[in-house]
């Protein structure tokens, strides 16, 4: 019997200390709050004759500032405040010898080892405490609040004698409540008589919950929101819609008796605010499919019979007022936005343009107009990512996201978070027509067919701020289109694309007259005024098409476009446009350009980051084709930390003939973003006996580009060797 009860005094001894480390967060918060009240109390404590000589009540936060402003005191303070914001006890170097402070960190680390009361007798363990065993070997190692206590033959966990003794006494359990006009409230209790001399520290918690009904099963977590020596505190965070409770815990040097019973259910009179915006708005896949259900795109989507799909991600706002309900997306054809921006500056003017040929009667959209025009979807909830499907390829998009939340029955949205993006091309998507929104392929090897996305938080900055810095004539307008004759200038968005500011212009002619005039063109731009006094000659070039992207622009500047038919000067066409400002533009990851001298310092440095050895391997899995690429760095790379990605491209470029004729939707083009610790990518569903397009590239800080690698495979056969 003796070895079995032996066995089980242990089984309870090992339970004991297992349970005593599973303390939770909450737990030691509140545990470390404690300590520093009480370490607070013990400082003012002992300079009570100069507190006593100066105030007539100690219970007044005007104590601690006399405290925090006397150098003795302040000095005893020290770790106590910063165990309060750390939750760490000060170091020793961080005292340097001062005696105050040094006896405050002391008296931590003993609050820390040492729990409140004091060791019974040894004589008087009974039980399981007075077992010969040594279960423990500190209070921590003990269930609160058991301390661990000698018994004379070993040291076991056991209740405490004179747990409260010098203690204050609990304040009363009625908490009341006083708002004002701004919103404060004013948290008020009241304190039974002292049981010492000592000041009293009170600490008071709060926890919520949102909802029609005050409700503690869903509940958050008790936070300490105030620690004072006054009867109450005033709360200026407390926000709307929220069930908020209450409690508050008196301490001293010597301890404290628990908090009070929860308070009564308290909601703020104010109103919600409308929720944040979402950040962080970025293009995360697209992919091209094929489809022969194409009613619902473009034409030219229609014809080519390939659509791409766009994942969006973006990032959650900071908790607000309100949980979020869901968010709205909304995006159009940049070609759209730049039209009705211009239809509806025709009809704001009282006055007619010179040639009148082009007026037409304010007309209300009909539903299927407006759905060409915009569309919109709603996430389902909280979810922060959304596939966009059927969009046409090599098209510029000006994308919004809000986000949604609800007071009652009335929906609050928030600003829009802005996004411009271009899907990717196709090899077939510019064949047998005139005008095309696909970007034209960039002379640098860097990044010639790949999207672009960027975030521009302000798309024109104040032309009244602007010193003129050219002798062009200011314009009529500062609104892009402006059509002049019969020749219709328009220009897109500016967006930042291969480290420079780019714009995309376009021009066309009625459908009567398109024949007659097939170019070529005579396109020129200059800047008309810029928040910089900078001085930039008039460019030209001549564009045999009725596209072109215009690169170097400056930031900050209005710019004046014109083009014209070289064999017809009097066809010109002029439009306006105002590009951003250097700390606007925001790139991968939402992350702002250097604009400064870091820009220049990082540029002068010269270094390529390029892939090297590109290698693919290949394996059939149920009767498809698996495919692994890996690569590696150039040896003279920056260092790994600038790199921040890499962005992969396949597009299929020919198959056995007649075999994806009979096949729907199916996949012929993927961009992947790549983590910059992964050196290899797997794709799955690759056609066999096909010839593949890759495109290889790296991302780098700032959301600059390295040089892009390229290599042309060919996969193997089904049930042939790999």
């Amino acid at each position: 019997m003796s070895v079995r009860r032996a066995g089980l005094v242990l089984l309870c001894a090992m339970l004991a200390v297992t349970c005593a480390r599973r303390s939770s967060p909450e737990q030691e918060d509140v545990q470390e709050k404690t300590n520093s009240a009480r370490c607070t109390s013990r400082c003012l404590t002992l300079h009570m004759t100069q507190l006593t000589a100066a105030f007539r009540h100690l219970q007044s936060d005007q104590v601690l500032v006399w405290c925090e402003n006397h150098r003795r005191c302040a000095q005893c303070l020290q770790p106590c405040k910063e165990l309060w914001e750390t939750r760490k006890v000060a170091s020793p170097k961080s005292c340097e010898k001062q005696t105050e402070c040094v006896t405050s960190r002391e008296f931590l680390a003993s609050l820390r080892s040492s729990r409140q009361g004091d060791c019974p007798p040894p004589q008087r363990a009974t039980g399981f405490a007075a077992a010969c065993v040594e279960s423990c070997s500190s209070d921590q190692h003990c269930p609160s609040p058991r301390k661990c206590c000698s018994n004379s033959c070993g040291h076991t966990c056991q209740a405490p004698a004179n747990l409260y003794k010098g203690v204050p006494l609990k304040p009363r359990r009625d908490i009341s409540f006083l708002e004002d006009s701004e919103g404060r409230v004013k948290v008020m209790w009241v304190s039974k008589f002292n049981v010492s001399v000592e000041p009293v520290v009170y600490i008071l918690q709060s926890r919520w919950n949102i909802g029609i009904h005050p409700s503690e099963d869903h509940a958050s977590p008790w936070a300490t929101v105030a620690m004072t020596l006054s009867e109450d505190a005033i709360l200026s965070d407390l926000r709307p819609q929220r069930w908020y409770q209450f409690r508050v815990a008196a301490i001293n040097s010597h301890g404290s008796r628990g908090f009070t019973t929860p308070s009564k259910h308290y909601i703020s009179s104010k109103d919600p605010s409308p929720p944040e915006p979402p950040t962080n708005v970025r293009v995360s896949n697209q992919t091209l499919n094929r489809t022969q259900s194409a009613s619902q795109f473009t034409e030219r989507s229609m014809e080519s019979g390939v659509t791409v799909a766009v994942l969006l991600r973006w990032e959650p706002p900071k908790e607000g007022d309100l949980p979020v309900h869901n968010y709205r997306i909304t995006w159009m054809s940049r070609h759209t936005h730049a039209a009705q921006k211009h239809k509806h500056t025709l009809q704001a003017h009282t006055h007619t343009v010179a040639s009148n040929t082009h007026a037409r009667p304010a007309q209300s959209r009909t539903p299927t107009q407006g759905r060409k025009e915009s569309n919109s979807r709603v996430t389902q909830g909280a979810q922060c990512e959304v596939w966009l499907h059927g969009l046409p390829p090599a098209t510029s998009y000006l994308l919004s996201v809000q986000t949604v939340a609800y007071w009652g029955q009335k929906r609050l949205k928030s600003p829009r978070a802005q996004l411009v993006f271009t899907t990717i091309p196709h090899a077939d998507s510019t064949k047998g027509d005139d005008f095309s929104n696909e970007l034209p392929s960039s002379s640098s090897s860097s990044s010639s067919s790949l999207p672009s996305s960027l975030s521009i938080s302000s798309f024109s900055p104040s032309s009244s701020d602007l010193p003129v810095s050219s002798s062009l004539p200011h314009p009529e307008t500062p609104l892009s289109p402006v059509a002049l004759g019969n020749l219709r200038l328009e220009v897109a968005a500016p967006h930042y694309h291969n480290n420079q500011l780019q714009v995309k212009v376009f021009w066309k002619w009625p459908q009567h007259v398109r024949q007659r005039h097939a170019g070529p063109y005579i396109l020129r731009w200059r800047p008309h005024t810029c928040s910089t006094n900078v001085t930039s000659m008039e460019r030209t070039t001549t564009v045999q098409g009725t596209h072109h992207t215009i690169t170097g622009l400056l930031f900050a500047c209005k710019y004046g476009v014109a083009v014209a038919l070289k064999a017809d000067p009097r066809s010109e066409a002029v439009a306006w446009l105002t590009t951003p400002t250097c700390s606007s533009v925001r790139v991968r990851g939402g992350k702002s350009l250097l604009c400064n001298t870091e820009k220049r310092l990082l540029s002068g440095r010269k270094v390529v980051l390029r892939p090297e050895r590109l290698t693919a391997d290949f394996q059939q899995v149920n009767g498809t084709l698996l495919a692994t690429f890996r690569w590696r760095l150039s040896q003279h790379a920056l260092h790994p930390t600038a790199v921040e990605g890499f962005q992969f491209t396949w597009m299929l470029q020919s198959e056995v003939a007649g075999k994806a004729d009979g096949l729907e939707d199916t996949l012929i083009s993927q961009t992947q973003t790549i983590a910059p610790s992964q050196r290899s990518v797997t794709v799955y569903g690759l056609q066999a006996d096909s010839v593949y397009q890759l495109q290889l590239q790296v991302l780098t800080a700032g959301g600059s580009s390295g040089t892009a690698v390229s290599k042309t495979i060919y996969t193997p056969a089904i049930n042939t060797t790999l």
